[in-house]
């Protein structure tokens, strides 16, 4: 067995060295065959504080999923009219630690844009999370939606459960996360990344943004890695509205039935603001 185990170790370091040398020379691009819900890369621009967002996706879905109307629009964003910032957890079966994360962002006007770091997939891509962590399949877009989109592509598409936390801290703060995020897309446009399940996901990418604004905001947690405990990491760190428990902000937060009751309101606007009523009166 001694003898063996310089060899064993000789070619563990041979793997590890050959992974990293992969992800090394392997050049990223945002110029490939995507998949039509990954097909337009966000465009972002500033002028005087307010941001332009091109290719925002505004699709609608019939009840099995299936698109019915792919529509991609352009957006002007004023961070001073922002109301309210939020967390949001999609569960991925019944395993607790997996999810997607991503943050929504509530205006003055009524409308709500969804912002989701996705592992953008080409034509005929699956996505397997084994594999993103140690080879670089997929590159990574800020995918920017409405919430009518998004929470429609959550609940008849991938048919998950869906969460929508209040941020619980000050809104100015909330603001700047908001720009960090659109000034984030538009490097990204500038220079394609890899996505890595461990190191360049969505929990950590958000984080990792975040923290750009305040060193050390948010601090390193497995929820970085295992985003299926990121709810209860943030509410237990303050970040998220607070209740007399985490399993009562849990409930509370849990939109999906709201959305199939909201759905026939086809205006987004309409959409987030019959929804948000319908979470006040909870």
């Amino acid at each position: 067995m001694k003898k063996l185990f310089p060899i064993v170790l000789a070619a563990l370091v041979v793997v590890v060295a050959g992974l990293w040398l992969n992800w090394q020379l392997a050049t990223p691009s945002h110029d490939r065959n995507w998949r039509a819900d990954h097909a337009r890369l966000p465009q972002v621009s500033e002028s005087d504080g307010i941001y332009r967002v091109e290719n925002l996706r505004n699709w609608d879905y019939a009840p099995d999923g299936t698109p019915r109307a792919e529509r991609w629009e352009d957006v002007a964003i004023d961070p001073d009219t922002l109301t309210q910032a939020y967390y949001l957890v999609e569960p991925f079966g019944d395993v607790d630690a997996i999810a997607h994360t991503m943050l929504s962002f509530a205006f003055e006007d009524g409308s709500a844009h969804v912002v989701s770091i996705e592992a953008r997939r080409e034509v005929g891509e699956t996505y397997s999370a084994p594999k993103a962590a140690v080879l670089p399949i997929f590159e990574y877009m800020f995918l920017w939606t409405t919430e009518r989109d998004m929470f429609g592509n959550s609940e008849f598409w991938a048919e998950d459960q869906l969460y929508l936390y209040p941020l619980d801290i000050p809104l100015e703060q909330q603001k700047a996360v908001l720009r960090a995020m659109l000034d984030e897309t538009a490097d990204l446009a500038a220079q394609p990344r890899w996505y890595n399940t461990l190191f360049s996901n969505c929990t950590n990418v958000l984080a990792r943004t975040v923290n750009k604004l305040d060193p050390g905001a948010v601090p390193f947690d497995i929820a970085w890695i295992l985003p299926g405990y990121s709810d209860e990491f943030l509410y237990e760190q303050g970040f998220i509205a607070q209740a007399d428990s985490f399993e009562t902000a849990e409930a509370q937060a849990h939109i999906s039935p709201l959305i199939r009751e909201f759905y026939a309101l086809a205006e987004p606007r309409a959409f987030s603001t019959a929804l948000r009523e319908a979470m006040a009166r909870r």
